[in-house]
C-alpha cells in the first residue's frame, strides 16, 4: 500500500461504531496541505466518474441540517460541505479538507432526519478533531520513511495496531457525534434505529467481524443514552414526520435506484424507485426506471410486469423517448415486427409503430384518420 492509498483509505471512514479514544490532532503545515491536496485528487476523481449527485433542492436541505450541527461544534474551522454519491453501499466519509460524503444508498436506509444528523455529526467530529492527519502521522511513524505500514513488525501485528487507531477514532466520533445530535435538538435514541439498520445491512453483506463489533457497541449506546428499550418517545422537532423527510431526499431515492441496478442489485433498486413512486405517483421517469429493474432482471414472473410499468409511465409522458425504445426492444425480440400503440396526448392522438425493431411515432389531429 502507498502512502497516498492509505491516506485515501484513511480520508474514508466508514461509521464502523468502534471503541477507545484519540486526542485532537494538530497537524504540520507541511502534511496538512499534502492532505487536502490528496482530499482535492479524490474529490476531483468523484467528479469526473459522474458519481455526484446534483441536486439544488436535495444539497440545501442537506447543508442546512449540517449547519445546524455544526453550531454546536467548537472548531476554527469553516462548516463542512455535504455531496451526495451515487453508490448503493451504506457509506458516509468525511475528507480533510471538510467535503463530508453521504452515498445513495445510506440515504435509502434511513428513516428520519434524525438519523441522519446523527450520520453528519459523527462525519463532522472526524473532520474537527483531523482524525484522518492523527492516523497519516501513525502511518508515517510506523513505517520509517518506507512507504510501508510497520515495516519493523509483521502483517497482522501492523493491521492490528491501525485497527486499534482507526477503533479509537470511530468511538470519538461516535461519543462527541451523539453530544452534538442532543444539543442540536435531535432525538438521540434513534442512533439505536440506525445502528440497528446499519446492522442489518452488514448481516446481508455476511462481514461477520464487523457485525461482532456492532453488536456490542449497540449495547454500549444504549447505556450511554440511557435506554434499554428499542421504542422510545422523542421530543425532536423533526420525529414523528417521515414523510416529511422523504420527500426531501426523494432526489436521492431515484437516483440510488439507478445505481443499484448498475450493480445489479435488484432488490435494493425495486425498494428505492417503490418508496419514490409513493411519494411521487405521477412520475413518468420513476416508472421508466421501475420497468427496467423489472425487464433487466433474469425472473421470468417479474420480467412481464414491465410492461405495466411502461404503459403507466406513458400515461404521464405519452413521448417518453427511453420508454418507447424499451418497449420497442421487447416487440422485437418476442417476434411481434409490427406493433401498434395508441395514445392520447394533449396535441391530439398519438400513434406508435414498431417494425423490424425500428420505431415510429405520428402525431394525429383529435378527429381519428387514418395514415
Amino acid at each position: 500500500m502507498t502512502p497516498r492509498q492509505y491516506v485515501l483509505a484513511c480520508m474514508m471512514l466508514l461509521l464502523a461504531w468502534a471503541t477507545p479514544v484519540i486526542t485532537a490532532h494538530a497537524a504540520a503545515p507541511d502534511q496538512t496541505n499534502r492532505l487536502w491536496r490528496l482530499a482535492a485528487q479524490e474529490q476531483e476523481r468523484l467528479e469526473q466518474r459522474g458519481v455526484v449527485l446534483y441536486d439544488a433542492s436535495l444539497s440545501s436541505y442537506l447543508q442546512t441540517v449540517a449547519e445546524r450541527l455544526w453550531e454546536q461544534v467548537s472548531s476554527d474551522l469553516g462548516a463542512p460541505i455535504v455531496k451526495v454519491v451515487m453508490d448503493p453501499r451504506m457509506q458516509a466519509y468525511a475528507f480533510p479538507n471538510g467535503y463530508c460524503f453521504l452515498s445513495t444508498g445510506i440515504l435509502n436506509r434511513i428513516e428520519n432526519e434524525d438519523q441522519l444528523a446523527m450520520i453528519l455529526a459523527h462525519e463532522m467530529v472526524h473532520y474537527a478533531r483531523q482524525h484522518t492527519a492523527a492516523l497519516y502521522d501513525h502511518f508515517q511513524m510506523a513505517s520509517h520513511g518506507t512507504g510501508l505500514p510497520y515495516a519493523d513488525q509483521s502483517h497482522a501485528a501492523g493491521k492490528v495496531a491501525m485497527k486499534q487507531k482507526i477503533d479509537a477514532a470511530e468511538h470519538q466520533a461516535d461519543d462527541e457525534g451523539l453530544a452534538i445530535l442532543k444539543a442540536a435538538g435531535y432525538c438521540e435514541t434513534e442512533v439505536l434505529s440506525l445502528m440497528s439498520n446499519l446492522l442489518n445491512y452488514l448481516l446481508d453483506q455476511g462481514a461477520s467481524e464487523a457485525v461482532g463489533r456492532l453488536e456490542s457497541r449497540i449495547k454500549t449506546m444504549k447505556t450511554r443514552i440511557g435506554q434499554t428499550e428499542d421504542s422510545v418517545s422523542c421530543k425532536s422537532p423533526t420525529h414523528g414526520n417521515p414523510g416529511i423527510f422523504l420527500n426531501r431526499i426523494a432526489p436521492a431515492l431515484m437516483a440510488n435506484a439507478q445505481a443499484a441496478i448498475t450493480c445489479g442489485d435488484w432488490n435494493q433498486a425495486d425498494q428505492s424507485i417503490s418508496k419514490f413512486l409513493a411519494l411521487k405517483p405521477d412520475d413518468a421517469r420513476a416508472y421508466y426506471i421501475q420497468g427496467e429493474i423489472l425487464r433487466r432482471q433474469n425472473d421470468g414472473d417479474r420480467k412481464g410486469q414491465c410492461l405495466d410499468a411502461y404503459e403507466e409511465a406513458l400515461k404521464f409522458d405519452p413521448t417518453f423517448p427511453l420508454v418507447h425504445r424499451a418497449l420497442g426492444e421487447i416487440h422485437f425480440k418476442a417476434g411481434r415486427y409490427k406493433q401498434e400503440l395508441r395514445f392520447e396526448s394533449g396535441q391530439g392522438r398519438l400513434q406508435v409503430r414498431f417494425k423490424m425493431g425500428c420505431i415510429f411515432i405520428v402525431t394525429l389531429p383529435r378527429q381519428d384518420r387514418k395514415i
